[in-house]
């Protein structure tokens, strides 16, 4: 794995980041709300928070799109887990709208989902972008 050593706010506000979209997802929270909560919660770590609600608010703006995106790559909510679906809301949104680069989405993706999902969810994960660059 890369080292990550210099990115460690990028990172860590990534990994907020996927909490939070799986917090929007569970409990059917508006992002002002999660944006606040998070906030409160991590103000002393040392996250982004201008890129993490920038990304937040982009996702929730963008949700029907994200969902009809799964869609068409055969992903179904009644067969994913939240915390993969989470991951994939994160990449789909960061390659349509995002700064990042689609190939450090990918790398990103993998590791987060190395970090919060089952063993052998990351596959998941590749082979969903995969098929989403694709069709892309």
């Amino acid at each position: 794995m890369k080292n990550l050593a210099n990115f460690k706010i990028s990172v860590r506000t990534r990994e907020c980041l996927v909490q939070a979209i799986f917090q929007m997802l569970f409990d059917d929270h508006k992002a002002s709300k999660v944006i606040k909560q998070f906030k409160e919660e991590h103000k002393t770590k040392k996250i982004d928070f201008k890129m993490f609600s920038s990304s937040i608010k982009s996702i929730e703006k963008n949700m029907k799109k994200i969902e009809g995106i799964l869609a068409s790559i055969g992903v179904k909510n009644s067969n994913i887990e939240l915390i993969d679906k989470s991951i994939l809301c994160f990449a789909i949104n960061e390659m349509l709208f995002g700064e990042l680069d689609k190939p450090v989405t990918i790398d990103e993706s993998i590791r987060l989902s190395k970090k919060f999902s089952s063993p052998e969810s990351y596959k998941f994960i590749n082979a969903s972008l995969d098929k989403f660059l694709k069709s892309f």
